[in-house]
């Protein structure tokens, strides 16, 4: 009964108009993925909320379709395990106590400690890491409306007033989330340096090929903060972030 996150991403477009549904191959599957809501729906994109009701191993292949559109999806599995409470065993009959084997030496236990705490620290990181980038994942589908990344980028400009003293801000604030909507990556609240790191560990192929113009975007709009406010520099680099989003957008629709 646990609500998940299904993310499907792919390739080829599959646009779906009505209501989702999942479909089995083998009826011995059925409630073993059950869909409960369709969270995001794109060309080349799918979040669903998904849920299981049975207990054991779940294999694809199944189907995602409106009735009309059908998506194909394999090479996905998954196990339901129950919990199931320890019979007690009943106490064993045992010798005398001894002859005891002797103390391991100090230094063996100290690296075994180590080791130990070395993996600890190791998979805390890791989780951690998974964790703060699933959070992220479910704000920015809760963020996102019907409209696209540029669209909504465009929105938020025409709704803030012009010759502000924030008017820059607003810009950099805009245009970082139109890159964590678009990329499904943090920017809000991050350094220049931390993006790059971040798209080029998530989108490679777009931070060859797009990395340097959303870096001299950054840094512009990182500068013009920190001088005298010019509005003619402010109106240049608003016009170029507007073209920038509809070309990022369309770069990352052509390399999925």
């Amino acid at each position: 009964g646990q609500k998940l996150t299904l993310l499907c991403k792919g390739d080829k477009a599959v646009s779906f108009k009505d209501t989702l549904r999942i479909e089995f191959l083998d009826n011995s599957q059925l409630y073993s993925l059950q869909l409960l809501k369709t969270l995001k729906k794109e060309d080349h994109f799918l979040a669903l909320e998904v849920s299981s009701y049975r207990t054991g191993k779940f294999n694809s292949p199944f189907i995602i379709t409106d009735g009309k559109e059908k998506l194909l999806i394999e090479g996905f599995s998954f196990s339901v395990q129950s919990v199931l409470s320890e019979t007690k065993k009943p106490v064993q009959p045992h010798g005398p106590f001894g002859p005891f084997k002797p103390p391991l030496p100090i230094w063996y236990l100290s690296a075994m400690t180590l080791v130990f705490l070395g993996l600890m620290s190791c998979l805390f990181i890791f989780f951690n890491r998974f964790l703060k980038r699933r959070r992220l994942i479910q704000k920015i589908l809760q963020r996102k409306t019907y409209l696209s990344p540029s669209k909504s980028f465009i929105l938020g400009l025409r709704k803030y007033k012009k010759d502000t003293p924030d008017a820059i801000e607003n810009l950099e604030k805009l245009f970082k989330i139109f890159l964590e909507d678009l990329f499904f990556l943090p920017a809000v609240n991050k350094t220049n340096g931390q993006i790059m790191k971040f798209l080029k560990k998530y989108h490679r192929h777009i931070y060859k090929k797009e990395g340097q113009k959303i870096r001299q975007i950054l840094n512009e709009l990182s500068s013009l903060k920190n001088k005298a406010k010019d509005k003619k520099a402010f109106s240049k680099l608003k016009k170029i972030c507007q073209e920038a989003v509809f070309l990022l957008e369309k770069s990352s629709g052509d390399t999925q």
